[in-house]
C-alpha cells in the first residue's frame, strides 16, 4: 500500500504559517507595550529627581527666577507622561486584537489537524483491513495446497 498523504497538508502548513506569524506579530506588540512601560518607570524616576531638585532649590531660597520654569518642568513631565499612557492604552488594544486573531487562527489550525488525524486513521484501517485479506488469502492458499486442490 501507499505511503500516506494528507490530502490537505498544503492548507494546513498555510495555517500553520498564518499562525505563526500572527504569533510574531503579537510578540512585536508585547515587546513594544513592554519598552513603553519602561520608559514610563524612566519617566517617574527622572521626574522624582526633578522634584528633589525643585525641593532642594526652594530650600536654599533661590527659587524666585526659576518658579516659571519649575511649572514648566513639571509640565513636561505631565504631558509626556500622558502621551506614554495613550500609546500605552493603544498598544494593549491592539494585544488584545491580535489575541482574537490568534485565537481564530489556532481554531482554524486545530481543525485541519483533526482532519489530518481522521486521515490518517482512515488509512490505517484500511492498510490494517488489506493486510487481514492478505493474510487470509495466504492461510486459504495453504490449506487448499495442504487438502490437495
Amino acid at each position: 500500500m501507499k505511503k500516506f498523504k494528507f490530502r490537505y497538508e498544503s492548507v494546513l502548513k498555510m495555517r500553520m504559517n498564518e499562525e505563526d506569524r500572527i504569533k510574531n506579530e503579537l510578540a512585536k506588540k508585547i515587546k513594544e507595550r513592554q519598552n513603553i512601560l519602561d520608559a514610563l518607570e524612566n519617566l517617574s524616576n527622572d521626574e522624582l529627581e526633578y522634584l528633589k531638585h525643585i525641593d532642594s532649590v526652594l530650600r536654599s531660597g533661590k527659587a524666585n527666577k526659576e518658579m516659571h520654569s519649575f511649572s514648566e518642568g513639571k509640565k513636561y513631565y505631565k504631558t509626556l507622561r500622558d502621551q506614554y499612557k495613550l500609546k500605552l492604552s493603544k498598544v494593549e488594544a491592539d494585544i488584545e486584537g491580535i489575541k482574537q486573531l490568534l485565537v481564530e487562527a489556532m481554531k482554524s489550525r486545530k481543525v485541519m489537524d483533526k482532519l489530518k488525524e481522521k486521515a490518517f486513521q482512515t488509512y490505517i484501517d484500511e492498510y490494517n483491513e488489506m493486510d487481514a485479506k492478505l493474510i487470509e488469502e495466504v492461510v486459504n492458499y495453504k490449506n487448499n495446497k495442504s487438502n490437495g486442490e
